[in-house]
């Protein structure tokens, strides 16, 4: 799949030029094999991805422990309902995962919750494309994002859209929205990924 679209190395410099550190806490949703976590090591005090699936948690354990990231962990929980309390993460991404989601919405609903005020949410996914095969080989629920209908999940997250951009492939192109939660960040020094003192 990753020959169908624009280098990976090109979507992780877009992704950082759009969160720049420092970031506080970092949520990974969906992490797969952690190379968010690898990418944003550096740029955050903590950075936690989550995933469903244990055998990609053993991956990405294995990745963040070879990359040397002090800072990074990952556990099993579900992007439907994630294990933290509200306003717990300054910057969230799902790298690649909407495709999968049964709701698209309801995940990045989910992540905005779990946002504090003024937080980024980065979503990088594939725009509209008509690649049957990607549903019937890799089990895609969804053949890629309208920057409208991102607009609408974004919209009822209370998330407001800052950035859009596309990186045209052959023939997938990928698209990283970001969404900021409104409101003022407050000082956070202190509380933990949970939320609690």
């Amino acid at each position: 799949i990753r020959s169908l679209h624009v280098d990976e190395s090109e979507v992780e410099q877009a992704l950082l030029e759009l969160l720049p550190g420092p970031l506080g806490d970092f949520l990974d949703i969906g992490t797969g094999t952690g190379r968010m976590l690898e990418v944003f090591a550096s740029q955050a005090r903590r950075v936690l991805g989550i995933d469903l699936s244990p055998a990609m948690l053993a991956v990405a354990r294995t990745n963040i422990e070879r990359a040397g990231i002090a800072n990074g962990q990952v556990r099993k929980a579900d992007m439907y309902r994630l294990p933290f309390a509200s306003e717990s993460f300054d910057a969230a991404t799902i790298h690649q995962v909407l495709h999968f989601a049964d709701d698209p919405g309801k995940a990045i609903a989910e992540a905005a919750r779990v946002l504090r005020p003024s937080a980024r949410l980065l979503v990088a996914d594939f725009a509209p494309h008509d690649l049957e095969f990607l549903r019937d080989e890799h089990e895609h629920r969804r053949l890629g994002f309208s920057d409208s209908e991102v607009a609408v999940w974004f919209k009822s997250a209370h998330l407001k859209i800052k950035d859009t951009v596309h990186l045209p492939g052959d023939p997938l192109t990928v698209t990283v929205w970001m969404g900021v939660k409104p409101g003022r960040r407050v000082a956070t020094a202190g509380r933990r990924q949970d939320g609690k003192n």
